[in-house]
């Protein structure tokens, strides 16, 4: 019960920091302090000719987060006829993960 009810503070204590800087403009060093404790730099490595570096953010008094791959939600093709026999396709490109 302990446990539970220290984490409850502690995330309480988080979200009354992040509401603060709801509508913050400009990140500033002082927001950074009050909201991340640290952050892990993982070597980059090349993976399928792109290079790929983990980063990993530990807030203050939540720790890591860690967010779930989110699979893209299929874009049509389109075509355009642009003039008479003259056809462009827009279809979309691949995203650098």
């Amino acid at each position: 019960m302990d446990k539970l009810s220290s984490k409850s503070v502690t995330a309480d204590m988080f979200i009354s920091t992040v509401r603060k800087y709801t509508r913050a403009k400009v990140l500033t060093p002082r927001m950074l302090n009050e909201l991340i404790d640290h952050i892990e730099v993982n070597q980059a490595e090349k993976i399928d000719g792109i290079w790929e570096q983990h980063l990993v953010i530990h807030y203050n008094c939540v720790g890591a987060i860690f967010i779930p791959d989110v699979f893209l939600l299929p874009a049509p093709q389109v075509s355009v006829n642009t003039r008479k026999g003259v056809v462009v396709n827009y279809a979309p490109g691949q995203l650098a993960v």
